[in-house]
């Protein structure tokens, strides 16, 4: 779950007085005083027994109560004073000030699971109308102008990920506080109007235990000694909406790069149980240097005083969370198990350049409404990885890559085309956004396209703006209306096929034409581009490019008579440098050449290309598993660029987890392909010990792909230091993973091997993979207990219960993921309802059941048609998991035929 940031550019704010309305006419008086007198008594409310998270109703009546709020309100501040002292719970006080155009209907103010202490409206003190999860302010309370709301109040920390996070460290009982507020989850630590498009300023005063330090959008402007604690003050932030602004807390460990070239303060924070692991000069190497390039990239000023990264203990899976001025990144980033200096580099850098960028695409301009998220996502990605080029770790000229970007656009394209009708999904996903956004580029050029951003950056700097808004920027110095382009490429789903025909005659090209394919039949519309058209021919050692050219093609068929006469290719590619955003079905001719010799292509992104096309032909049913899995043994083992490898290998992961689901069909050829990857993987291991990079990526499929018993015994073995294989060195990474994958496969003596490793190894690292371990295991006692308290423990870290739901039910584990598939189907709209958007976000990938039946498909379709009202993110998950048990069956369906 990745969430952008901010920075720069102070605004101060107007500060309304919290005084009656002195020309409030009579009858209002007469009103607020009878309520007054008649509940003075009243200095505090309980706390209502509530859900989870912050209440979802659909995802249409949240917009609705946005856009309702967003039209009568304006000229937002908050005033945040928070006492961190205590264990169970924080304290606090808020002063909401805005101004109101309309007062003729109620308006809620945010605030969840809230024990309310006092409520002061403009001057007057009463009880108010609260449910647990917001104020309703009755008309009669409002004014129109300026309005001030205090509110004192207690709140617990946060779950699930959410809100005001509380960890206690478990080597040192050091405890860090850390906010999460997106998408709306402010509200869980201060009154607000919790939605994006309701730009704010804040004011934050903060007391904390002596040694801790607090961090937020801005830098302290004073810390206040006292006997047992100490307040920290902040100066007024920059508008930010709700989400980007944030606070975290505790005895962090601080470093400064203190260089000359530095532009801004640059601070790196980390728990002190793991200080001494960390290299700051390592973090602050390429930040400056990449601050620098996008500010000339982009020309616009990094928009904030200060830029801050701090090592997270609750984030988990490598992620990063960006808010203004702040990157919280998942800390086992920086611990780098088993990575080479280079690699170390490598992540180190992407992770702080993808904050950097978010910093102008998330927090300068904010999203109007989360279904717009997509544009500054994918605009941060597109800063992001140039950035990275510049600085060295992108794709580089001399060996370009296909981007993998793409992939997953179409992967986005293909739901969007299937459940974009009638499904409330949007047709725009975050991939599909980036590889538009470099299309258009491409289109208008490079210097046209930099000119809009610069115009966009300034004309919404510091406000929300839609994609309407960006394309009409873009429009502007592109000198072209790009209306029919947006709905083209962006507004219509489904991703287009593209394949070759053609005919020779006495070896030589006689007739030549391009088919295109529409998404399917929801989707028909059939585009125009221009693409790159390759042609090769097989020599001794390798595949010679014997002819390219560029065309455009649009309708169903597309001749190309300039090649008539051509010499007779053995293989063509319509997409050759990936110019065009379309898929590739390669006809029979190249298909056979592939099959044989894919790996006498010298181009290394022409490879990569080819394998991803080989792919998406099995995912979409047209090429059978087997037949892929050919190309696979007879082509990867000579495969020595490590990107394509990992690409290529990551897809085999895949393959078999079909495989195991597929069983108990086709059983003697798929015992017979799973054990050709085990002995493929473990020879390649062996062989490749003088190039580290390449042996690791085989080891590791190893591990994944092992499950005979002599297979899982060889593992043991290594672990235990009676085997070994030369060059490898086995880091304690992989000794996890080694014991997952026998504890998964139930190898005798397994379970053991967990609290033995756990002896000596208690990092928090090192417990979520004696977590993973123990719930991977095929017991169904363990699956019970397990999906319990994924569902109904609200006291366990998100941490935790992630790590839990992502091994719960590995594929060949069906018989016992039926055993709770009903139960986890007919409750899916009860956990939705209580848990948050992070949680859920991992829930529904993993735990919405999947058979790769035609059953299962007719079970999932039935829960889409009758679960109404779920949140946005379940939804689209519940139907990325039916486009799973699509695309499952006809891989089934295909197999062997």
């Amino acid at each position: 779950m990745l969430s952008h940031s901010a920075k720069k550019s102070v605004s101060v704010a107007t500060h309304l007085s919290t005084a009656g309305n002195q020309a409030v006419n009579l009858l209002r008086v007469c009103l607020l005083c009878l309520v007054s007198l008649l509940l003075i008594s009243c200095n505090s409310t309980s706390q209502p027994k509530v859900h989870d998270s912050v209440s979802r109703n659909s995802s249409a009546a949240k917009l609705a109560l946005a856009q309702s709020r967003s039209a009568r309100i304006s000229a937002v501040s908050y005033q945040i004073t928070l006492d961190l002292t205590q264990a169970e719970h924080f304290s606090g006080s808020t002063q909401v000030n805005f101004q109101l155009s309309d007062t003729s209907t109620p308006l809620s103010l945010d605030l969840l699971r809230a024990d309310i202490k006092s409520f002061i409206i403009n001057g007057h003190k009463i009880y108010p109308s609260y449910n647990g999860k917001a104020f309703i302010l009755s008309p009669s309370l409002l004014l129109s102008g300026s309005n001030a709301v205090e509110i004192s109040y207690t709140q617990n920390y946060g779950n699930y990920g959410m809100g005001l996070v509380r960890f206690v460290d478990p080597k040192d009982a050091n405890v860090y506080l850390e906010s999460n507020f997106s998408p709306d989850a402010a509200s869980m630590m201060f009154p607000s109007f919790d939605q994006p498009n309701l730009k704010a300023s804040y004011s934050l005063n903060v007391t904390v235990p002596k040694d801790w330090v607090v961090i937020s959008s801005v830098k302290e402007q004073k810390i206040i000694d006292s006997s047992e604690s100490n307040q920290w003050q902040f100066p007024t932030s920059p508008i930010l909406s709700p989400h980007m602004f944030s606070l975290h807390a505790g005895a962090y460990r601080v470093w400064q790069d203190d260089s000359t070239q530095a532009s801004y303060p640059i601070r790196l924070f980390a728990r002190q149980a793991i200080a001494d692991d960390i290299s700051p000069q390592l973090w602050f190497a390429d930040i400056d240097k990449g601050l620098r390039f996008m500010e000339e990239y982009l020309h616009a000023p990094y928009p904030f005083n200060k830029f801050d990264l701090l090592l997270s203990p609750t984030l988990t899976n490598n992620d990063s969370l960006a808010s203004a001025a702040v990157i919280s990144i998942d800390e086992n980033i920086a611990l780098f198990a088993g990575l080479s200096p280079q690699e170390q580099q490598e992540r180190m850098a992407i992770t702080s350049m993808t904050g950097l960028s978010a910093q102008w695409f998330g927090a300068l301009i904010s999203i109007n409404w989360w279904d717009e998220s997509w544009l500054n996502m994918s605009l941060g990605s597109l800063i992001t990885n140039k950035t990275l080029a510049q600085l060295g770790y992108g794709p580089q000229e001399s060996k370009p890559f296909y981007d993998p970007i793409k992939s997953r656009a179409y992967m986005d394209d293909v739901l969007f085309a299937n459940h974009a009708y009638g499904s409330g999904l949007p047709s725009v996903g975050v991939y599909k956004g980036e590889a538009s956004l470099l299309g258009l580029e491409h289109l208008i050029g490079e210097a046209d396209f930099r000119l809009g951003l610069k115009s966009y950056l300034e004309k919404f700097a510091s406000r929300n703006a839609s994609p309407a808004d960006f394309f009409a920027s873009q429009s502007i110095h592109a000198k072209r209306d790009l209306t029919q382009w947006q709905r083209d490429w962006l507004y219509t789903p489904g991703v287009n096929t593209l394949r070759a025909e053609f005919a020779c005659k006495n070896n030589r090209i006689s007739e030549f034409s391009l088919l295109q394919s529409p998404a399917n039949e929801q989707s028909p519309t059939l585009r125009e581009q221009k693409i790159t058209l390759a042609l090769f021919t097989k020599g001794r050692n390798e595949l010679h490019r014997v002819r390219t050219m560029s065309l455009s093609y649009k309708g169903e068929r597309t001749r190309v008579k300039q090649l008539n006469g051509t010499r007779c290719p053995d293989l063509v590619y319509p997409n050759y440098l990936d110019s065009g955003y379309v898929k590739v079905s390669l006809d029979s001719r190249s298909l056979e050449t592939v099959k044989q010799h894919l790996n006498m292509l010298k181009e290394p992104k022409l490879r990569s290309m080819l394998w991803q096309s080989l792919w998406e032909s099995v995912s979409d049913g047209e090429l059978a598993l087997n037949e892929y899995l050919g190309v696979v043994f007879i082509n990867l083992p000579k495969e020595k660029e490590p990107a394509i490898l990992k690409q290529v290998l990551t897809n085999l992961n895949q393959s078999k987890s079909d495989l195991e689901q597929i069983l108990p069909n086709h059983r003697s050829y798929i015992h017979m392909a799973l054990k050709g990857l085990e002995q493929m993987s473990l020879r390649k291991t062996m062989v490749n010990g003088d190039s580290v990079d390449i042996q690791r990526l085989w080891f590791n499929a190893y591990i994944q792909f092992s499950r005979s018993q002599d297979a899982l015994t060889h593992l043991v073995e290594l672990l235990a230091g009676k085997a070994s294989i030369q060059g490898l060195k086995i880091d304690q990474q992989m000794r996890w993973n080694i014991i997952t994958q026998v504890n998964r496969y139930d190898y005798l003596g397994s379970r053991a091997l967990i609290d033995q490793e756990l002896s000596t190894d208690l990092s928090p690292r090192g417990k979520n993979a004696a977590i993973a371990a123990r719930v991977s295991r095929p017991e169904a006692g363990i699956k019970r207990y397990w999906l319990t308290h994924i569902q109904h423990d609200s006291q366990l870290p998100f941490s935790t219960l992630g790590i839990a739901m992502a091994h719960l039910y590995p594929r060949e584990q069906q018989r016992l993921s039926s055993a709770s598939s009903e139960q986890r189907l007919e409750s899916l709209t009860q956990v939705d309802e209580q848990k948050s958007d992070r949680f859920m976000q991992v829930y529904g990938r993993y735990l919405i059941p999947t058979r790769c039946t035609h059953g299962g498909i007719a079970i999932l379709e039935k829960t889409i048609n009758t679960q109404h009202g779920l949140s946005a993110t379940t939804q689209k998950a519940l139907l990325q998991t039916h486009q799973s048990e699509l695309r499952c069956v006809a891989i089934k369906e295909r197999l062997l035929n």
